[in-house]
């Protein structure tokens, strides 16, 4: 990050341009940040979910392994037929910005090879704004929720959190 400074006292100009530069830096940054944070946490979560590291040979012993995601043609839940497929790119709208190609891991099916239907902990299925707890509870406040709806939403959003 290069700023230019004067020698002299910031005139107001100066002092707008530079808040304006380091609040661009800040966001970008705070980008980078949720695209790495998010990117960690899918991938963690497909790991766990196959149960063998990225590179390692899937076991295939005869003994089925279900989890809560499946094939979207056969309808197999065995996480041991499931093979990572690279990966799509997509944007999550952030209160610090727009994340943009932000890489989520795909799954194949080994038994039809078509995809996998991932629903990821942290990333909602077609939602594009992604907000935390404080963001969401204002959002809904502006369009009118009752309080009583968004503590229920609140609620029900930990709930499901725990049943994972």
């Amino acid at each position: 990050m290069s700023i230019q400074f004067s020698q002299g006292k910031l005139q107001e100009e100066e002092h707008q341009t530079i808040l304006q530069q380091v609040q661009s830096h800040m966001q970008k940054a705070a980008q980078e940040a949720v695209r790495g944070v998010v990117s960690e946490v899918v991938e963690a979560e497909v790991t766990a979910k196959l149960g063998r590291e990225k590179g390692q040979p899937r076991q295939a012993n005869g003994q089925a392994r279900e989890i809560n995601w499946k094939c979207g043609n056969c309808g197999c839940m065995d996480a041991s037929q499931f093979i990572r497929d690279g990966h799509y790119r997509r944007e999550l709208q952030t209160g610090w910005g727009t994340v943009e190609n932000l890489p989520v891991p795909m799954l194949e099916c080994q038994q039809c090879k078509h995809d996998v239907i991932c629903e990821y902990a942290i990333l909602e299925k077609y939602k594009r704004l992604w907000m935390d707890l404080t963001q969401d509870a204002l959002w809904s406040s502006g369009c009118g929720q009752s309080l009583r709806d968004i503590c229920d939403q609140a609620r029900n959003c930990r709930l499901a959190d725990c049943r994972e």
